[in-house]
């Protein structure tokens, strides 16, 4: 059981992290980057930040049980969405170093647990080997071919064509690849132009505007009216979030999700 203890304001206890996987018991989990349901019997992976020792260090005022819950609550992710949760740099540093490592991995399907090692592979990267007596323009040739070659695996292990048409994936794809050329500020500046949400990553934002350009722009929440929507092309819901008051200086959460919602023109 997790226990509570109250520490003067200068004590600090660094956090521990737990990550898990699993066939989903039922389609009630929210995907905590895509923001869409995982269905049922999907491959999840769970993130759960917890403190040392099962303890919650707290000032004396700051006793929000809403905080104690959720220090150690388990946060779902799609199998494909799951590396865009954190950085690379994060990833690489609190990762364990083999899947098999994580809680109901020996539960999982072989194909599946190739795939997580797969995936472990492209995230943690494989370990440095010593370059002898090569040539400091051999080293600098093979290091070159060895980024893009990550960087491709991870993109092919985590795409999916969901809810898409053969023929909108293959746009989507190529789109994809062009616009990771591309700076962010351009990205951001026509997702701006398109009145779309301008948060994320650059791969976040580059599949936005390809998804957008190919499918059409996302429409504002029509039960909240502020807040953006967001689409998952794994089930192909529309939900929203949410947005935040800032009259009340508050964020309102928001529980719209449809399958059907009409687009705006790019």
């Amino acid at each position: 059981r997790t226990s509570i203890h109250f520490e003067p304001s200068g004590s600090t206890v660094m956090p521990t992290h737990s990550f898990s996987v699993e066939y989903a018991k039922s389609s009630m989990a929210t995907c905590r980057v895509c923001m869409a349901k995982i269905v049922k019997e999907s491959l999840r992976v769970g993130y759960c930040r917890e403190m040392e020792e099962n303890d919650l260090p707290l000032k004396e005022n700051d006793r929000d049980a809403r905080n104690i819950i959720a220090a150690g609550a388990v946060r779902w992710h799609h199998f494909e969405c799951f590396p865009r949760m954190k950085g690379a740099k994060w990833m690489s540093a609190n990762l364990p170093e083999s899947p098999a490592m994580l809680q109901g991995f020996k539960n999982l399907k072989k194909g599946d647990q190739k795939k997580l090692q797969d995936l472990w592979k492209a995230l943690k990267g494989g370990k440095p080997t010593k370059p002898g007596k090569r040539k400091a323009t051999e080293m600098v040739g093979a290091t070159q071919a060895k980024k893009p070659a990550k960087g491709a695996k991870l993109s092919k292990l985590t795409s999916v064509q969901g809810v898409l048409t053969a023929a909108q994936f293959k746009k989507v794809s190529a789109l994809e690849g062009e616009l990771m050329q591309q700076s962010n500020s351009m990205l951001v500046k026509e997702l701006q132009k398109n009145d779309q949400p301008r948060t994320g990553k650059k791969e976040e934002l580059a599949s936005r505007v390809a998804e957008g350009r190919v499918l059409g722009a996302l429409p504002s929440c029509p039960k909240c009216e502020h807040g953006q929507i967001h689409w998952s092309r794994l089930g192909g819901w529309f939900s929203c979030p949410g947005y935040f008051d800032r009259e009340k200086l508050v964020q309102k959460r928001c529980y719209f999700r449809s399958k059907e919602m009409k687009r705006k023109a790019w």
